[in-house]
């Protein structure tokens, strides 16, 4: 079972424009759809520290959403959710992951080109709440 309070919690208190309660419930209904939450090692209690949503559609992976609480940043938690759902992806089959990232953010464009990924355009006046564009990223595997 997904901790969807605990997620839907980090997501409140991560983004500008969070997602709705509603949202993430249709997203775990969802059969393309998978989600990673992470959270403390045992034997401390379970909470969720983490999570990211991802879906496979034929050959290529699309990362959803992605975000840690801001008390647990900065440990290596987005890199291990990012590198162990590219991991998954892989299993299935993706040739190639895709994800939308505001220009602003900079500790998550950090993240992401030092995991390999490029910038392959721009998606002007994205996000609604702020009109600022989206980058569009890409990581391509080899082979």
């Amino acid at each position: 079972m997904t901790d969807i309070n605990g997620i839907w919690a980090i997501e409140k208190v991560s983004f500008p424009t969070p997602w709705s309660r509603f949202s993430f419930l249709a997203e775990l209904g969802h059969s393309l759809s998978h989600t990673l939450v992470a959270g403390p090692p045992p034997p401390q209690p379970w909470q969720a520290w983490g999570y990211i949503i991802y879906w496979v559609v034929a050959d290529e992976m699309h990362i959803l959403n992605l975000a840690v609480h801001p008390l647990h940043r900065r440990r290596g938690l987005a890199r291990r959710l990012l590198t162990v759902s590219m991991a998954q992806a892989r299993e299935l089959g993706a040739q190639v992951a895709w994800l939308e990232v505001r220009p602003s953010n900079t500790p998550a464009l950090n993240l992401y080109h030092s995991l390999g990924f490029k910038k392959m355009g721009r998606r002007p006046r994205y996000y609604d709440d702020t009109q600022e564009d989206a980058l569009l990223l890409a990581y391509y595997w080899e082979g």
